[in-house]
């Protein structure tokens, strides 16, 4: 049975440096909403909140500020 995403590429792309990202971060990963007008959200902690997947920001971004 296949399920609702292809596991084994995801095609993220960090919004601020353009890095690809290869695996969800930690906190994104544990927490993914799906909003009114059907976008994906993930929690990119308190600093963030919830981002839909077109401004996610990795983890090297995330600890430079």
């Amino acid at each position: 049975m296949r399920g609702l995403f292809p596991i084994n590429k995801l095609n993220l792309i960090c919004c601020k440096c353009g890095n690809i990202i290869e695996t969800l971060p930690q906190s994104c990963a544990q927490d993914i909403l799906i909003n009114e007008d059907n976008q994906i959200l993930c929690y990119m902690g308190e600093k963030y909140g919830y981002r839909p997947l077109e401004e996610i920001i990795c983890e090297y971004c995330q600890k430079k500020e």
